[in-house]
Formats: structure tokens, sequence, C-alpha cells
């Protein structure tokens, strides 16, 4: 009886250690940047609060035509997007204003309430079973 209990004791702590480093490991690349490089062109990466694919067509329909915006990418694990951008035409600050302007929070600039309201809903709300792997949701 004593050599079950110890095994079975064992065995858990094997598991929670091995869960923990698979856990490390998926945040690790959960939290990595969207990599978007676009010779003479500088690139920042913005955390937003967008979840879902219709986010980022939203992102791709809009972004491209803002000022000195050269081409962006978005992450829908992360919610992070990348944006190339000449700097001698906008800022990242600009950037962000301008993605605040379409409902999603960027970095610490705050999302538009009107526009926010009127995204859809699958841009709005986390997906059914998302545990926000990221925590950046």
């Amino acid at each position: 009886m004593k050599k079950i209990i110890v095994i079975v004791t064992l065995a858990l702590f094997s598991f929670t250690a091995m869960a923990q480093q698979c856990g490390a490991a998926a945040k690790a690349k959960c939290n990595a940047d969207p990599k978007l490089e676009v010779k003479g062109a500088e690139t920042v990466v913005i955390q937003t609060n967008a979840y879902s694919a219709k986010s980022n067509a939203i992102f791709e329909e809009n972004l491209p035509h803002a000022k000195g915006v050269k081409a962006i990418k978005y992450d829908d694990k992360t919610s992070k997007i990348a944006v190339a951008y000449d700097p001698k035409k906008t800022t990242p600050d600009a950037i962000r204003a301008a993605i605040a302007k379409l409902g999603f929070n960027a970095d610490q600039v705050k999302a538009d309430e009107k526009a926010r309201a009127k995204l859809p809903a699958e841009c709005t709300t986390a997906p059914k079973g998302c545990n926000k792997p990221c925590g950046k949701h």
C-alpha cells in the first residue's frame, strides 16, 4: 500500500512539473511579437484587445490608409499588431491613435467607445473556450 502511495505521489509530481514546463514554453511562444520587416520602414508592435480574424480584416481595411503606414501584420493568438511605417510621415503614437479610433485599445491608449460599440461581437468578446492563455486580452 505504501508503494502505491509513493508511486502515485511521484507520478503527480512529475506531471505537475511537465505541465509547468509546457506552460512556460507555450506562454513564451504566445507572447512572441509578430514579425514584420519592410525595407526603409520602422516597425512598432502594439498590444490590442482584438479577438478574431474579423478584427484582422478591420485592421487590414483601415490601417493601410493611415498616413505613413506601409504594412501591417496582426496575430490573433497574442492580439498584437505589427505596423511598418515611414518615420518621416507618422509616429507610433499616431498609429496607436488610429487603432483606438477603430474601437480597439492600443497599448495604453483606450479605444473610442462609440467605435467599439459599432464593432461586431466577435471582435469585442473572447471566443468560447478562450482561457486567455496570454493574459493580454
